[in-house]
């Protein structure tokens, strides 16, 4: 009986390949979108890492200091007095540079403490390392990046530091026996990388490589000002950075993985419809429920591996895409970060496919549970499947609305857990999902109603076809409308961000012109405005007042955190929105050093309020703060701190101002006194940039929709998977009803009629399913909002609904609907009644 059964399939499958192929298909771009963003997920943290183990070496720990430089006095009283004499350490000088059109980490040290620190299996290729000590502007790059530069020893490389143009001589090629090498790496002696770098007298920080036990004397040893942290924590804090933003796209690629498992389902119900009476035949034969029951599963295996086997190529393909646009957000949002290789781990290839094949397994359970439990006499009776289905398409609707409560009530428990989150809105949609039959059977009766004296006879058909085939259209339908649902939901979420991105904008934005540093090493010093513009600026005609902010990263009891100095004008106070209760007095009290502010991410984040207190490492060693208010603020996921000025500058000892607003005169012309100010920061060499306030909205709002252009590409993956399964179930019906369709050309009905009724039936199918979309995505949005962006990334927001995203969503589901019944419509329309009756 067994090779009965595989020749009864194999036959099958051959003669029904269009069907086939597109089950494939739409497993293939499930597959592929997992593993694509899988992919591009590895690759980014994978260049993360190395960047981190390149940049770090050998380094257990490493000394900072609270004001972001340590003198080299201290440093060279470190080495004689201060305990690191007998301890592998070296001074470090790290910036980002870019050589030719590439970006490299260059990396000032002692490089008679090299190999010590940076670790050992290290040679050097070229001229002696006498050339890169006594001469300056030289660097040592490796051999991959050389010729990938098309550059040899004695060669002379372009430089850009911020926004300085130099030139450096490569003096030799690094070369090492470590796997991870020294690629992206430029060599400097730290003299060379502080004159480059203009931090002459300064060092970053000092790496070392000590025991544990030695860790913990050289802390207590270290003077004020300087603290002792391990290289892992400052690697682990990074990552918890973007470890949200790479949960999101996966939980994005899944949600297409689901939507392909619509099209399994649909194809393997079809399948055992269209082979009734095979399948009757068989068991009337002797074939067991156990056989058949196997017989729909390993058709379901055959189309999960060759659909995985493709995804796989489709993803390695995609994920090349996307990781581009996964790194372009990071460096926008977080870090500079360049990824040059495609990481294809093990991993990502099995997670991937056994996505493809367990929700492909899981989606033929139905199917084949109805094949394997009905009798005979039912099997080779009509439709006897689609009527069983019939009565069950209620029981579905009423176990999804259960899930649809479980799910909702999940979302609503009291957590940060992002995982809980992300499970709450899964259930919910496959709850909503499993009701989508029953609501389109409802829509397709009423319909017969309504559109039958309006309509005729051809609008009625088309209504009841609709009805009457819901094990397929049902699920078409619950397919596309969880594509097009996650498309409103995520509009709708980032239209609400956007929203209050702007307003934020408007709120924060307070004065007219804004003057900061161009610098892009990330370094304090690198980002000190020249000394003395402050005062020449409010010196200028038409200028009202002036505020001044100083942005440094200082170290809190909990991590790295953003701190702003700010020095405040009249406006400065409307420029926070804060959230919930204030401290009394609160702006008396801040302006007097009492009282700080914190970010509404760093406050969700951290678990914290006002009236809580906070430790920052400072020159003169931690102190403790209260917070006066939590406001709302979009800079930064990681979160920040504000303190008034003169604050910072007494306890960091740090004088400098990395950005000054400007508020013009109301009876001055705006235009006249940017191009003063402009005018005026020429004089000074440093650069400096002069921007407008709208400048500065425009280029926020630029980086914000670059941020979601991989949510736009994983959005339109999704609804491509839902297209293939509209297509998938639309040419199975045409296949199944080929004879009704033959019985009506042979009374009278033209092709044209024909075509229009079967259009008619697909638009009924997609409008159905765009406008039962609109409720779930209103919800998923709704979750979107006030549980997955809270407990990634700490934002609130105000829920907008553009009504333009609600049309653009039913639209689209019509949209692909109707393209994808114009080839059945064709089929049937083409085909001949008499050829068509006969094979009956």
């Amino acid at each position: 009986m067994i090779p009965v059964l595989v020749r009864a399939s194999l036959r099958y499958l051959a003669r029904h390949r269009w069907q086939s192929g597109l089950s494939i298909l739409g497993i293939a771009l499930g597959v592929a979108v997992v593993i694509a963003v899988d992919i591009a997920n590895e690759s980014a943290r994978r260049a993360f890492d190395l960047s981190i183990e390149r940049v770090a070496g050998r380094a257990t720990h490493r000394i900072e200091s609270a004001s972001g430089g340590i003198p080299d006095a201290v440093y060279a009283d470190l080495r004689r007095h201060g305990g690191l004499a007998a301890i592998d350490a070296s001074p470090i000088i790290e910036a980002p540079v870019r050589i030719a059109d590439a970006t490299f980490t260059l990396i000032g040290l002692d490089l008679l403490a090299f190999s010590s620190v940076r670790g050992s299996g290290l040679s050097v290729e070229g001229p002696s390392l006498i050339r890169i000590l006594t001469q300056p502007d030289t660097l040592l790059l490796s051999a991959s990046d050389a010729r990938r530069l098309g550059v040899v020893p004695g060669d002379t490389v372009p430089l850009r530091i911020g926004t300085r143009e130099l030139s450096a001589e490569l003096v030799g090629i690094l070369t090492s026996d470590q796997t991870s090498g020294f690629e992206g790496l430029a060599i400097a002696d730290i003299a060379t990388a502080q004159e480059v770098t203009e931090r002459i007298g300064t060092i970053d920080r000092i790496d070392l490589v000590i025991t544990p036990e030695d860790a913990s004397v050289l802390a207590e040893a270290l003077p004020p000002g300087l603290r002792l942290v391990a290289s892992e924590q400052r690697s682990e804090t990074l990552r918890r950075m973007t470890r949200a933003f790479h949960t999101n796209l996966t939980a994005m690629s899944l949600l297409a993985m689901l939507v392909g498992g619509f099209i399994i389902y649909n194809t393997m119900t079809f399948a055992v419809l269209q082979r009734r009476s095979l399948l009757g035949s068989l068991r009337t034969l002797g074939c067991t429920r156990t056989q058949l029951f196997a017989l729909v599963l390993s058709e379901a295996l055959l189309f999960a591996l060759a659909g995985a086997v493709l995804g796989l190529a489709l993803g390695i393909l995609t994920g090349w895409g996307l990781v581009q646009l996964v790194t372009r957000t990071i460096n926008d949002i977080y870090f500079a970060l360049t990824v040059r290789e495609l990481f294809v781990t093990p991993l990502s290839v099995v997670k991937g496919m056994t996505a493809g094949l367990l929700i492909t397994l899981v989606a033929a359970l139905g199917p084949a549970i109805e094949a394997a439990r009905a009798q005979p006499r039912d099997v080779l009776r009509a439709n006897s499947l689609e009527r069983r289905g019939q009565r069950w398409v209620l029981w579905l609707g009423a176990f999804g609305f259960t899930l649809m409560i479980i799910g909702w009530g999940a979302a609503q428990i009291p957590s940060r857990s992002l995982g809980l989150g992300f499970l709450a809105i899964l259930i919910l949609i496959l709850g909503f999902s499993l009701c989508v039959p029953a609501l389109l059977r409802a829509i397709a009766l009423g319909l017969t109603r309504v559109v039958g004296p309006i309509g005729g006879i051809p609008a009625v058909l088309a209504a009841r076809g609709v009805a009457a085939s819901i094990t397929r259209t049902g699920i078409a339908a619950a397919a596309l409308t969880v594509a097009i649902s996650s498309t409103l939901g995520v509009g709708v979420m980032i239209d609400s961000f956007r929203s209050s991105l702007i307003v934020w904008l408007d709120t924060t934005l307070q004065s007219d012109i804004y003057v900061s540093s161009p610098s892009e090493t990330g370094n304090r010093a690198d980002g000190d405005l020249p000394s003395g513009l402050a005062q020449r600026l409010a010196g200028l005609p038409g200028i009202a007042e002036i505020s001044m902010g100083r942005s440094v990263r200082a170290e809190s009891d909990t991590g790295s955190v953003l701190l702003l100095g700010l020095t405040s004008s009249s406006v400065s106070p409307s420029g926070f929105s804060f959230e919930g209760r204030e401290a009394a007095d609160l702006w008396t009290r801040f302006e007097a050093g009492e009282l700080i502010l914190a970010s509404e991410p760093y406050a969700y984040h951290q678990d914290v309020g006002v009236g809580d207190r906070i430790a920052l490492f400072t020159e003169q060693g931690w102190q403790s703060f209260e917070i006066g208010g939590i406001f709302r603020d979009y800079g930064s996921d990681a979160g920040m701190l504000v303190m008034t000025g003169s604050h910072y500058a007494a306890l960091w000892n740090d004088d400098t101002v990395s950005s000054i607003g400007i508020m013009v005169d109301d009876t001055t012309d705006r235009a006249e006194v940017f191009e003063r100010v402009r005018d005026l920061t020429e004089t000074f060499d440093a650069p400096v940039l002069v921007s407008l306030n709208e400048q500065i909205r425009e280029q926020s709002l630029d980086i914000f929709d670059r941020t979601f252009a991989i949510t736009h590409v994983l959005r339109l993956l999704a609804i491509g998977v839902a297209f293939i399964g509209v297509l998938s179930a639309l040419t199975a019906l045409e296949l199944e009803r080929r004879r009704d369709y033959a019985v009506m050309r042979a009374t009278g009905m033209t092709r044209r009629e024909l075509t229009l009724l079967i259009l008619t039936q697909t638009s009924i199918l997609g409008l159905s399913a765009g406008i039962l979309a609109i409720p779930l995505g209103l919800v998923m949005a709704d979750l979107l909002i006030e549980v997955v962006n809270l407990r990634s990334f700490g934002w609130t927001m105000e829920m907008q609904i553009p009504p333009m995203t609600l049309i653009q969503g039913v639209v689209l589901a019509w949209s692909a609907a109707l393209l994808a019944g114009l080839y059945p419509a064709y089929r049937s329309a083409d085909t001949d009644p008499a050829q068509a009756l006969r094979s009956e």
